[in-house]
């Protein structure tokens, strides 16, 4: 392979280290426009070919690609799926990670020259290909899953602050190579300042991950204290709910023992006053009814509290579930989903000025769990980027602990809504991890 062709192979290799970040971390929104951007590739393809063909002066092929730059993340923001922000981040780490490799794979082959019997550009062209190699694993294994939980835990202010740690990279390397190396990166000479540039470019890679892993693990502690929250206040829930057992069960033995009282003072009563006892005894049973939804203790204990919520506001509650006592799905993850559809399900009936209602249905339908949550709303819906965002203080929490706990592959978690009814869809999978 001549000098020229390993050149063209090159600036391949390094056009696909230039798009691994953002064809493995961003979705496209549907296939016919997953052409379009797919077409982007290709146009990036062609200038490459067009410059090394045609030897394009360095000036005007600078110029030629910033113009190419800015069209192809207009691409990005128009046929990709994720907010505007997480796409600029994702660009701009695709191209440090490509202005890195490409002076790694120079500086490889000029350590390796005097050692290997290659020319300068078939060094460049092998080490190319292991350094796009090791930059794919990267990007799949570690950048894709903690880059989408950060960003979809931080607010927007944050998540800016994120993508500027990229584009600082971007201008060091471009202010330090231009400075140190104003003709061009040596082949031969200058060791020192090759070295002390590999160091700086290794540095600000190691503080890029260091940074990553630093808010991933910010935002999963932020995440866990949330859910420890939400369990503290179920468990609260539950031992109100026991309390409230308790007290039921007292009622009822003080009752039973008492029937033999009240049969006494009937007989000696005439009919007025039988049926006034009568009704106060039926009042009195009336409230030590305790109503009961499901076999699911925990459940059944939820369920209760939000109906008595719903029943004080108004809300027209109706709960069908057919829930054993023994499901194979731990006992918070049920609370966390049901308790958070719930919550949001009341939030939105209470703006109802006509016809508040909540309907919650849940059934085993093989090997999965289904929760239905209708509920009355003002058919007002803010979205952005394909996302319902909530009215509500905290920037809609319970979305996102749904989101977190529906993690496995057999999970799901969609909404629907018309003019007037909202409606909520759960998909649980077993767990075969939870023995019941």
């Amino acid at each position: 392979m001549n000098d020229t062709a390993c050149h063209v192979f090159q600036d391949l290799i390094n056009l696909s280290v230039r798009m691994m970040p953002i064809f493995l971390c961003l979705e496209p929104k549907d296939k016919n426009r997953e052409t379009i951007a797919a077409c982007s590739v290709y146009l990036w393809a062609i200038m490459i070919f067009t410059q090394s063909l045609f030897h394009i002066p360095d000036r005007t092929f600078w110029l030629f690609q910033g113009f190419f730059s800015c069209l192809f993340f207009l691409v990005l923001l128009v046929f990709f799926q994720g907010a505007a922000v997480e796409k600029l981040f994702f660009y701009l780490s695709a191209w440090m990670l490509a202005d890195l490799s490409s002076f790694l794979n120079r500086f490889s082959a000029w350590y390796f020259k005097s050692l290997i019997p290659l020319s300068m550009e078939q060094l460049c062209t092998i080490i190319s290909l292991v350094n796009a190699t090791l930059c794919g694993t990267f990007v799949f294994f570690w950048m894709k899953k903690r880059a989408r939980e950060i960003f979809r835990s931080l607010s927007p202010r944050f998540s800016l602050l994120l993508a500027g740690y990229p584009a600082l990279f971007l201008l060091i390397q471009f202010t330090g190579e231009r400075a140190l190396f104003p003709h061009g990166i040596p082949s031969g000479q200058s060791q020192s300042l090759l070295l002390f540039f590999l160091i700086l470019c290794v540095s600000l890679l190691l503080l890029y991950v260091l940074t990553l892993n630093s808010t991933a693990q910010i935002v999963k502690r932020k995440q866990t204290e949330e859910e420890l929250t939400f369990a503290r206040q179920m468990i609260n829930k539950q031992r109100e709910h026991y309390n409230q057992t308790l007290e039921y069960i007292e009622q009822v033995r003080i009752i039973r023992h008492d029937f033999r009282h009240h049969i006494h003072a009937l007989l000696y009563m005439d009919k007025e006053q039988q049926v006034k006892y009568l009704k106060n005894l039926q009042k009195e049973l009336e409230n030590a009814e305790q109503q009961i939804f499901c076999e699911n203790q925990a459940v059944n204990g939820l369920i209760q509290e939000y109906a008595g919520r719903a029943d004080k506001a108004g809300i027209a509650f109706t709960a069908r579930l057919d829930l054993s006592a023994h499901i194979p799905i731990d006992d918070l993850t049920l609370c966390i989903v049901i308790g958070n559809l719930l919550e949001n399900a009341m939030e939105a009936s209470k703006k109802m000025t006509e016809n508040p209602f909540i309907r919650i249905q849940a059934r085993m339908e093989g090997d999965h769990l289904l929760m239905l949550v209708e509920n009355a709303y003002n058919g007002k819906i803010q979205e952005k980027n394909g996302k319902i965002l909530s009215s509500k203080k905290d920037g809609g929490l319970g979305m996102l602990s749904i989101q977190r706990i529906l993690n496995r592959p057999e999970d799901e978690f969609d909404v629907y809504f018309n003019d007037d009814t909202f409606t909520s869809m759960v998909r649980i999978g077993i767990d075969p991890s939870v023995h019941r």
